[in-house]
């Protein structure tokens, strides 16, 4: 048993590929009732919110399981051995196309901790200058530049909806203000 109170018996992959897998597993929930319950393991990743003076740099990139095009921070999976904050460098220049010269943690978030296993690393990178990477070959991403009050209101009103992507502007602006009281 774990301290969330379920137990797994079993698990097994019922589908795998390049950047994620599916396991189901065979579990007692903490109410004593078996269950069956899938679980998405993925690499985990990394999110950095990049600021430029009063702008953030987006990403606007489609999404296939929502058929849509969302408009977030810059994010994406650590590569074999990579640790978070080299993940979220390397996502900088892939998708937005620059370097960050300081560098502050925001602690992690879940994406959908009923079924995500892997934690998301939050980044706030300061001082950017150009230093562009070729970006996946699946990748087709676009970089907005916004207001970073005007990102904060857009995640008020839904204009942004992706969970991540509002968690990680609320720390970056915390982490701002507290900067910038000292």
């Amino acid at each position: 048993m774990n301290d969330a109170g379920y137990v797994r018996r079993s698990k097994r992959v019922v589908y795998e590929n390049a950047w994620l897998s599916f396991e189901a597993h065979e579990i007692v929930h903490p109410t004593g009732a078996p269950g069956v319950h899938g679980v998405v393991v993925t690499p985990r990743a990394s999110a950095v919110v990049l600021v430029d003076g009063n702008d953030v740099l987006l990403a606007r990139q489609a999404r296939f399981a929502i058929d849509a095009v969302v408009l977030e921070v810059i994010k994406g999976g650590r590569h074999e051995g990579e640790d978070g904050l080299a993940c979220a460098q390397r996502e900088s220049r892939e998708e937005a196309g620059v370097v960050a010269l300081q560098w502050y943690a925001l602690g992690q978030t879940y994406e959908i901790p009923s079924i995500v296993q892997e934690p998301v690393e939050l980044y706030l990178g300061a001082g950017l200058s150009p230093a562009p990477l070729a970006p996946e070959e699946v990748e087709r991403i676009d970089v907005v530049r916004m207001r970073f009050d005007d990102a904060l209101e857009a995640c008020a009103d839904g204009r942004i909806d992706d969970a991540v992507t509002a968690i990680a502007l609320l720390r970056a602006k915390r982490a701002l203000e507290r900067q910038a009281a000292r």
